[in-house]
């Protein structure tokens, strides 16, 4: 049944069951004695997000009104609809699960490949902007992790402008308020475990 209520039903436990694979993918290719993730578990890692956003797009399509709710997420600048913003935040989840899967005692991977590719679906230019801030950063440090420090912090700023700009993206969703707290929360799940995974005694 096509309703309001439906989307709200489905919404929190397909957002939820989004953070448990990355919970179990986390556990499944992470190995306490490993220290440089493969790059087959990275390719994981991303498919495991972009699988999940997709499948929670398709899911609330199936049950959002059509007539005035769904018009209103297509045509209104700025305005997600249902399914776009579950789709978001289902992947925003799985990110969540690799990074702190509640199977390791919150302690999982960096969590960039799966970021990585739902901005490459969802959001280019946020992709672009965050890669360009770290190759500038390792070109200027030579430190890969002040690298991936400068790619995270330049997110939120760059969701914000293209809200405030109002950026049509070539393909994507448009940038928003949604976009940009969506931003805000990948930034923080980033962000801690980066900050976590410094070195001891580091001083950044």
């Amino acid at each position: 049944m096509r309703s309001v209520s439906a989307v709200a039903i489905l919404a929190g436990p397909i957002v939820l069951s989004g953070y448990l694979v990355g919970a179990v993918v986390a556990l499944w290719l992470t190995r306490e004695d490993e220290g440089t993730p493969r790059p087959a578990d990275l390719v994981v890692e991303a498919f495991a997000a972009l699988a999940v956003s997709t499948a929670a797009w398709w899911a609330i399509e199936q049950v959002a009104p059509g007539s005035g709710f769904s018009r209103i997420g297509y045509f209104s600048n700025q305005v997600l609809s249902a399914w776009q913003s579950v789709a978001l935040w289902s992947g925003l989840a799985v990110v969540t699960g690799i990074c702190a899967p509640v199977f390791r005692r919150f302690h999982g991977g960096a969590g960039l490949a799966p970021a990585a590719a739902l901005l490459a679906v969802h959001y280019p230019w946020f992709l672009f902007a965050t890669v360009a801030a770290g190759a500038l950063a390792l070109g200027l440090t030579r430190s890969a992790r002040l690298a991936k420090g400068a790619a995270i912090a330049v997110l939120l700023p760059t969701a914000w402008l293209g809200w405030v700009l109002e950026w049509l993206p070539a393909w994507g969703l448009p940038a928003g308020p949604e976009a940009t707290v969506w931003s805000m929360v990948l930034t923080i799940v980033l962000g801690t475990r980066w900050w976590h995974d410094r070195p001891l005694g580091a001083a950044y």
